[in-house]
C-alpha cells in the first residue's frame, strides 16, 4: 500500500504541492488533471527523484521518504513520460537497464538479470525486437520497451507519468490493457497519471482529482468523475453520459466554441 501524508514541495519560491494525502491500496490508481498542477512532480517525489520539503511517503508501512534513490528503486518501478538516448542502445539492452538497482556496479550484469530482462520483454510480447536499436522504433514501441523495462526493476509499486502521451488512440488502450493485465497477473499496485477522464472508467480502479498542487477528491471513477468535478478541474462544461456499463464525458461544444471566440 501506498500512503501518503500531508506531502510539500516547492520549486524555488512556488509551492506546487501543497499538503497530498494520498492512499492506495492496490490495483490502478489515477491522478486525473490538467497540464501544470503538479502530476509529473509528485510522482517524481514518490519515486525519489525530487525531495519534499515536508510529509511522508510510506510503502507497505515502512517510511521511504528519506531513502536514497538506489534503494527506492528496489521498491518502485518508475516508467517516465519521455525517455531519450543518444547511443543506439538496443532494445534488449534498455530493458536490461530496469535491473541497475540491483546490479553491483563494479561486477555488471548477471545471468539471472539478462534472464529476467529477456523475461519481461516475452511478456510484452516484444522479444522479436530484442536486438533493434531502441531510436528506430515507434512510439507505441518504446512505450511497451519502457513497460517492460519497468517491469524488470521488480518495484511492487510501478509508476507511470502519462503513459497515453504521444500515443494516437490505438497504442493508447493498448499501453493501458498492458498495464491493467500488470497489476492483475503480477499483483502489482500501479499509479500513473492521466489528462483524459474517459479512460479513468475503462483502465483505473481509483482515480484521484488534481487540482494546483493539491487532491480534491478521490475514489472510484463512477463516483469522482461528475460534470461539477470536470468543472472544477478542467474549468469545462461538460455532460456525463452512460454508454452499455460505462459512463463517458461529453464536452459542451457550445461552451467551447464560446470560450475560442473565433
Amino acid at each position: 500500500m501506498l500512503k501518503i501524508k500531508e506531502l510539500y514541495f516547492s520549486y524555488e519560491n512556488k509551492e506546487v504541492i501543497r499538503g497530498i494525502n494520498l492512499k492506495l491500496k492496490h490495483g490502478v490508481g489515477c491522478i486525473l488533471g490538467a497540464n501544470g498542477v503538479g502530476k509529473s512532480t509528485l510522482l517524481k517525489l514518490i519515486v525519489g527523484l525530487l525531495k519534499p520539503r515536508n510529509g511522508v511517503i510510506e510503502l507497505n508501512g515502512k517510511d521511504i521518504t528519506n531513502l536514497d534513490f538506489k534503494e527506492r528503486a528496489k521498491l518502485i518501478s518508475y516508467v517516465p513520460q519521455e525517455f531519450s538516448i543518444n547511443f543506439p542502445y538496443t532494445v534488449f539492452d534498455v530493458v536490461l537497464m530496469g535491473r541497475n538497482p540491483h546490479i553491483n556496479f563494479l561486477e555488471g550484469p548477471k545471468s539471472r538479470d539478462e534472464k529476467i530482462a529477456l523475461k519481461c520483454l516475452k511478456i510484452l510480447g516484444i522479444d522479436y525486437l530484442k536486438d533493434k536499436a531502441f531510436t528506430q522504433l515507434s512510439g507505441g514501441q518504446k512505450r511497451l520497451v519502457l513497460i517492460a523495462r519497468g517491469l524488470a526493476q521488480e518495484g511492487k509499486l510501478m509508476i507511470f507519468d502519462e503513459p497515453t502521451s504521444f500515443l494516437d488512440f490505438k497504442n493508447q488502450l493498448l499501453v493501458l490493457s498492458v498495464i491493467e493485465r500488470i497489476s492483475k497477473k503480477f499483483d502489482k499496485t500501479i499509479l500513473l497519471s492521466l489528462h483524459d477522464p474517459n479512460l479513468t472508467f475503462f483502465f483505473c480502479d481509483e482515480v484521484f482529482l488534481m487540482k494546483d498542487g493539491v487532491i480534491i477528491d478521490n475514489g472510484k471513477p463512477e463516483e469522482v468523475i461528475t460534470e461539477e468535478n470536470i468543472q472544477r478541474l478542467y474549468g469545462l462544461k461538460a455532460e456525463l453520459v452512460r454508454l452499455s456499463d460505462k459512463k463517458l464525458v461529453v464536452p459542451n461544444k457550445e461552451f467551447l466554441e464560446l470560450e475560442v471566440m473565433l
